[in-house]
């Protein structure tokens, strides 16, 4: 349906790609995560903080206080770091688009990148269908998994979230 951008070449192109792309993810998950100054328990009990990080600490002690700033940062330099190139990896079609890249760096900063990479998006734009793509992102992994008692918890926010993440991916498409 539509033929995917052809994607950039050399490291200076794939740099910019992901600063550009992390440029429109970072607000979404900002929005969707919400600034936490100190480390609490998501709903599915996962120890969380800043902006729904849950590995990279600033400070083991639980009662660090972050500012928004530091939250940001850090946001941002995950993104960078441990998402976008992956997701570039296994998509190369997205590198092209910011906005379908965007959206999906967040769908993975949320889920994981190889929920991203193994996903029915996944498989529609390797078969060069980005709209199918990002249509797709409409009701995908919409639970959180409770870690203490394995139950499947279905998240209002969630459901709102990946609403969100195909509009911008869809913006991408006009």
């Amino acid at each position: 349906m539509n033929a995917p951008p052809a994607p950039q070449s050399g490291k200076l192109g794939i740099a910019a790609a992901i600063a550009a792309a992390v440029a429109i993810a970072a607000p979404l998950a900002m929005k969707w995560e919400g600034y936490a100054p100190k480390q609490y328990l998501d709903p599915a009990k996962i120890p969380t903080w800043c902006y729904g990080e849950t590995e990279k600490r600033l400070s083991e002690d639980p009662a660090y206080i972050y500012s928004k700033a530091e939250c940001a940062t850090l946001l941002r330099a995950r993104m960078e770091r441990d998402y976008a190139p992956r997701l570039a990896k296994c998509l190369p079609e997205i590198v092209g688009n910011k906005y379908v890249f965007g959206a999906l760096i967040d769908a993975s900063y949320n889920a994981g990148w190889a929920a991203v990479c193994n996903s029915r998006m996944a498989r529609h734009i390797k078969a060069g269908d980005l709209y199918s793509g990002c249509v797709s992102l409409d009701g995908w992994y919409v639970t959180a998994r409770n870690r203490k008692t394995g139950e499947r918890i279905k998240l209002r926010g969630l459901v709102s979230r990946r609403l969100d993440e195909k509009r911008v991916c869809l913006q991408g498409l006009v």
